[in-house]
């Protein structure tokens, strides 16, 4: 690699005092040769391979901080995650390093940016500002209304698979009705105003393809465009951004991560980039996180995949990986409760999770350790107080406040109110005029009652939302409450996590409104949580999925035997799953394959012990 260093110290030391004379946290300073060649790299097309824990982060945002203090504005730039958390957390970098202008940069998830989109669009593209986004609940509630309405022996999980291309196995009557089903599916959505959460990027890249005006309008606002965990980009993404052709593109990603095949992540994307002599490519390769055993072992076990060359290094000693066979599922989390606890002492205070396959094993893993007094948490959507049932009622109103043409949403409300036959009669209505189920439950005959409650209760929660929106869902909370006689035992905990949400907004120079939080509750990750939640007073219990760009002082994998982990399907991509379990660790990994364990049927057999135990390269026992 060629000698940058003068010329980057002198270029930092501006992008560092011009805009920022405090220098928090000095991020510039600590920059490794090969993260300054990244963030001072001036190629219009630059793919950063950052291994795990290499920083990829600080790197992201010191780029931008950069090229503000070069006068670029960070309105004129455009950052895509591919969690709402994490574009939270660089966003929040960002403001750290230039301060309040850091609020005009779209750091946000690609969905996120193709509903902003299509929200200052709307009218060109045939939708009202206040359309609804739909999760694959409320679009999969669409569907199944679409096929019983038509009388097709056609299941939801079949449309989905036509929908995605997968229509092999269809006949062509079967392979007719899909397609009569979708399109009657698709009039639908635009009916309620709505667009389904895999429409988002699909409708503003055919936008931008098409239309001129809006392909001119984005390509002179955002001059920079970044793409973080590039490794998880699907084909339609990677159209979209090529169609929006920026002036400078830079993105971040490890192929060795690339663990969301089953979503349409192609890893080939970032694989063809790498070889592509039009992209200056620059590794990361520094490995800040981890001990050497754990790095090293990670760097034999990925070797197996075919791949990019990249090998991580790091100089911080620790102890060796911990590989133990217990002899069932209930030993392996009981042998290790003394080692949960004493993490959670006040002395040593340390971050724990455990991490397996299966949303099943996690299931197990947790009611042991509850049943034995260890203080643990699942990190699941079941955990989630903004999933749960009385949360998803609320949301249901607030939805139906703001769009009443979103038919889901209506009718969940509607239903809760007059009961199921008064909402049959709506829909009888409905089918007959063509209209939205607003317009038939109102001309049913309970209609008065619903509207009226409906406008009493659409007041009540606007005019307090106007200036706090946790308080507005108070007030809609209660007023629910109130009408049905029912409590559900989060009630405080979904007005708390809508209060942290509105205080991260307000940091971050986002809306805090209805309509806003709307959209994060349909469109945010299952699993995300504030970081903080994630702390030393418990063990916490996850998929390696769910694990994804989290680190842990200790990591204990659970289940590692052949059919589990690896379980059914491409074993490179189980592999690289395998690796991100691995390299979640900072100072402790242990790896437990238990001799008989509960196989992906649920059925109780002897284990064998992973091909990927074998493939890290350690021989077998205590501390190795």
């Amino acid at each position: 690699m060629p000698d940058y260093g003068v010329q980057y110290e002198e270029r930092r030391i501006d992008a560092c005092d011009s805009h920022n004379p405090e220098r928090p946290d000095d991020a510039f300073s600590r920059l490794n040769p090969e993260q300054l060649e990244a963030v001072y790299g001036n190629r219009r097309r630059i793919l950063c391979l950052a291994g795990a824990g290499t920083g990829k982060t600080q790197v992201l945002t010191c780029r931008i901080a950069r090229l503000y203090a070069e006068g670029v504005s960070p309105a004129n730039m455009l950052a895509l995650t591919f969690t709402r958390a994490a574009g939270a957390e660089m966003k929040g970098r960002v403001i750290g390093l230039v301060g309040e202008d850091g609020k005009n940069l779209f750091c946000n998830t690609f969905h996120a940016f193709c509903a902003d989109v299509l929200r200052e669009n709307a009218s060109r593209l045939g939708y009202e500002p206040n359309f609804s986004v739909y999760g694959q609940k409320e679009a999969d509630g669409v569907m199944t209304d679409t096929l019983s309405d038509l009388k097709f022996k056609l299941t939801v999980k079949k449309m989905n698979d036509f929908r995605a291309g997968n229509i092999g196995l269809m006949n062509d009557i079967s392979r007719r009705d899909a397609q009569r089903a979708l399109k009657e599916y698709r009039y639908r959505l635009r009916r309620a105003n709505a667009v389904n959460f895999d429409g988002l990027v699909e409708t503003v890249n055919g936008a931008i393809k098409n239309d001129p005006v809006i392909f001119t309008k984005l390509g002179e606002r955002y001059r920079h465009v970044f793409v973080d965990e590039f490794q998880d980009t699907d084909p339609l993404q990677w159209e979209l951004i090529n169609n929006m052709k920026p002036d400078n593109l830079f993105v971040v990603g490890d192929d060795f991560q690339s663990i969301y095949g089953f979503r349409g992540a192609d890893v080939g994307i970032i694989l063809g980039l790498a070889g592509d002599e039009s992209w200056h490519t620059v590794k990361l390769e520094r490995n800040y996180r981890s001990t050497r055993p754990i790095v090293e072992a990670a760097n034999r076990l990925i070797r197996h995949n075919r791949q990019t060359e990249k090998t991580l290094k790091t100089e911080k000693p620790g102890i060796k990986i911990h590989y133990r066979e217990p002899a069932t599922c209930m030993t392996e989390m009981t042998d290790i409760i003394d080692r949960l606890l004493s993490n959670q002492t006040p002395d040593a205070q340390k971050t724990t999770a455990i991490l397996a396959r299966t949303n099943r094993q996690v299931d197990m893993a947790y009611a042991i350790l509850k049943s034995n007094g260890v203080p643990c948490e699942t990190l699941a959507a079941a955990d989630d107080p903004l999933a749960s049932p009385g949360a998803d009622l609320m949301f249901a109103w607030m939805a139906a406040f703001i769009n009443p043409a979103d038919d889901e949403a209506v009718r969940k409300a509607a239903r809760d109110l007059l009961g199921k036959t008064a909402v049959l009669e709506a829909e009888q209505k409905q089918l007959a005029s063509g209209g939205t189920f607003y317009e038939a439950v109102q001309a049913a005959k309970k209609g008065q009652i619903f509207t009226s409650y409906y406008e009493r209760l659409k007041e009540k929660f606007e005019s307090s939302a106007k200036t706090d929106i946790a308080f507005g869902v108070k007030r809609l909370q209660d007023a629910l409450i109130a009408r049905y006689m029912f409590r559900t035992p989060n009630e405080r905990d979904i007005i708390k996590s809508i209060g942290h949400w509105a205080e991260r907004q307000a940091e971050l120079g986002e809306p805090a409104d209805a309509a806003a939080l709307l959209e994060y509750v349909r469109m945010r990750d299952v699993a995300e949580r504030p970081a903080q939640e994630r702390g030393a007073d418990r063990t916490w219990i996850m998929t390696v999925h769910g694990s994804k760009g989290l680190e842990f002082d200790e990591v204990f994998i659970i289940g590692a035997a052949q059919g589990t982990f690896p379980g059914p399907g491409d074993v490179e991509e189980e592999r690289r799953l395998f690796y991100v379990a691995m390299t979640r660790a900072r100072e402790y990994l242990d790896i437990s394959c238990p001799i008989i364990m509960t196989g992906w049927n649920g059925q109780m057999k002897n284990s064998e012990r992973s091909q990927f135990v074998d493939e890290v390269e350690f021989s077998y026992g205590r501390y190795l």
